[in-house]
């Protein structure tokens, strides 16, 4: 049996095993890890304007993100249009375009849309062969109610009360700038609702 080593016999054959094998120093135990295990992750990012559902008593520049194009009365006519880059986010009557769309909320918390220059409603015209948009009722009523629901790709749909249920508004006709009533169980378009950050 042989006498148990001493610890500076030890740390001589330590020192003579490392430089034999070329490295210096000794191995370590543990490893340290440069960066914290669990990094606090990024705040989560607040909400766009476009995330924003609309709400009474504020205006809205309604577009769709496919497209960048607005819902605007123009000519008394509802559809799309380029928006207005110069007025776009400030309260400006007098350009002659409508694509400022106050909401409003019903006693029964339906939510409803007048245009900003011409006082009509947003609502659809009940030609059930082609339903489309219109803005001239001075009142807001059955034809003139929305549902707004979040879009699970971002933005809301518009839904009108059709019956017990809801259908979607949609762009289509020609070229794409119209605003039409989807068919039943068909997805609307998922709308962004940009807040006009001015009002006169």
């Amino acid at each position: 049996m042989q006498p148990p080593l001493s610890q500076s016999h030890l740390m001589e054959n330590m020192d003579d095993a490392s430089t034999s094998s070329g490295e210096s120093g000794m191995t370590p135990t543990h490893t340290s890890l440069l960066e914290p295990p669990y990094a606090d992750p990024d705040p989560p990012p607040y909400p766009a304007p476009a995330a924003v559902a609309p709400h009474k008593g504020a205006t809205f520049i309604i577009r769709d993100p496919e497209s960048s194009l607005v819902i605007t009365l123009k000519d008394g006519k509802v559809g799309l249009a380029p928006a207005n880059k110069e007025s776009a986010w400030t309260y400006n009557s007098d350009d002659g375009l409508g694509s400022h769309w106050r909401c409003v909320e019903s006693k029964d918390r339906w939510l409803g849309f007048y245009n900003a220059v011409s006082g009509g409603f947003l609502g659809h015209d009940n030609n059930k062969k082609e339903w489309r948009f219109i803005a001239k009722a001075e009142t807001h009523r059955q034809w003139e109610y929305f549902c707004v629901r979040q879009h699970p790709d971002g933005g809301h749909e518009l839904l009108v009360k059709h019956w017990d249920g809801f259908r979607a508004m949609q762009v289509g006709g020609d070229m794409g700038r119209d605003l039409v009533v989807a068919g039943e169980g068909h997805s609307g378009t998922a709308w962004e609702f940009l807040k006009v950050c001015s009002e006169i």
